[in-house]
């Protein structure tokens, strides 16, 4: 009698154990929270992309603060001027490769006939609303190196290839320059001096403000 009523039982203990295993298991899995198992794609993917990109990523040209050549009229979108004078009206080229501040460098040797002066290192740095600045330095000899920093309006005057005329803010000329690419400028004329051989200024990746005319008074040129 005893083992019938042993026998009996055993399914029914079965089925008691299937039954507290599967509440154990149900609060188990209450106690989760509903996205547990959810794999946080955006996350993932912004990572990725960070990752590729370089966290600390440089500002672009357009977006660094020169110091000068930030004011902005209104309607004007990302620092792009948009005046609606004849020279403006130059030109798609003119938005490509104006668009956004541009430094470049480059050494000259004397122009003088005789070589009766030194080479000088020159940087400029054009900003889109149609400022220049410049930092010209002497080279060689024995002496202090003499540097001398200029600042004036450009304006377009060709567009097969781009030229641009620099001018000081006495109106007078400083450099009529060619782009020869996005990143190289054809010395034209510079102090009324046209030289012989091809000068070209080399576009530098970081901006240089010439930061020693900040006590300047800002320009003001309108393009």
């Amino acid at each position: 009698m005893s083992t019938h009523v042993s026998i009996t039982l055993r399914p029914v203990v079965h089925t008691l154990l299937l039954a507290l295993t599967a509440l154990i298991l149900a609060g188990c899995a209450q106690q989760r929270a509903p996205d547990y198992y959810d794999v946080p794609h955006d996350s993932t993917q912004s990572d990725a992309q960070m990752q590729a990109q370089g966290r600390d990523q440089a500002r672009a040209p357009s977006q660094v603060q020169l110091g000068f050549g930030n004011s902005q009229k209104a309607g004007q979108n990302g620092g792009v001027s948009t005046a609606s004078t004849g020279t403006q009206a130059a030109t798609p080229a003119k938005t490509q490769l104006l668009a956004v501040a541009k430094t470049f460098l480059g050494t000259i040797p004397c122009l003088v006939n005789g070589n009766a002066c030194p080479a000088t290192r020159v940087t400029l740095t054009l900003a889109p609303n149609g400022e220049w600045r410049s930092r010209t330095v002497a080279l060689g000899g024995a002496t202090t190196q003499h540097s001398l920093a200029q600042q004036g309006c450009w304006h377009v005057i060709g567009t097969s290839p781009l030229r641009i005329l620099l001018q000081l803010k006495n109106h007078n000329a400083k450099a009529d320059l060619s782009f020869v690419n996005n990143d190289q400028l054809h010395i034209n004329v510079i102090d009324n001096i046209t030289p012989n051989l091809d000068y070209r200024l080399t576009r530098q990746a970081d901006i240089d403000a010439i930061s020693e005319l900040n006590k300047d008074p800002a320009m003001s040129c309108g393009n």
